[in-house]
């Protein structure tokens, strides 16, 4: 009987003190990497940009309309194309599509571009995408579709409407 207390206290220590090691000494490795990922929107210091699409009906009414609907993509990665085309990363690779690379030569290279230069074909795309799962005659169909894009200095859990820009697209 004194043998298997041994046995199973050995055992414990055996798993449990790479664990403990592993919360003391390491900074990116499994648990402690999911804690890092989890504690990172919490930071104060750090401000963020974001965007909220919105939709003006042919009622007249401003809807907001969540893009995870239009899109049928993960939300996240939605975002993240969004603010790849606000910050015109597709005229930065090296071979750009054909269209991008006229565009470039047209404004006059990349830092003429002003942000979000493909931004008015993403909105319309949307905006179609939206309006076909309408009916022909229903007031919720869009007439306008626009992206607004407001900053977050960080600091406190508050002053989360500091507008930036607007972009919109007529339908």
């Amino acid at each position: 009987m004194n043998w298997l207390k041994i046995k199973y206290a050995l055992l414990t220590v055996a798993i449990f003190l790479p664990l403990l090691w592993a919360f003391v000494y390491v900074r990116n490795a499994y648990p402690v990497a999911a804690w890092n990922v989890m504690m990172a929107p919490g930071l104060l210091e750090r401000g963020r940009t974001y965007s909220v699409l919105r939709g003006e009906t042919v009622s007249g009414e401003t809807i907001d309309i969540p893009a995870i609907s239009v899109t049928n993509a993960l939300y996240a990665r939605t975002w993240t194309m969004v603010n790849a085309t606000v910050d015109n990363q597709a005229f930065k690779i090296p071979n750009p599509h054909p269209a991008n690379a006229e565009l470039l030569r047209e404004s006059g290279g990349i830092e003429q571009l002003p942000p979000g230069a493909r931004l008015p074909d993403l909105l319309r795309a949307w905006g179609e995408l939206y309006n076909e799962r309408l009916a022909p005659t229903s007031p919720q169909r869009l007439k306008a579709i626009r992206l607004d894009m407001y900053r977050w200095e960080g600091g406190s859990y508050a002053n989360y409407d500091n507008f930036i820009q607007t972009w919109r697209q007529e339908l």
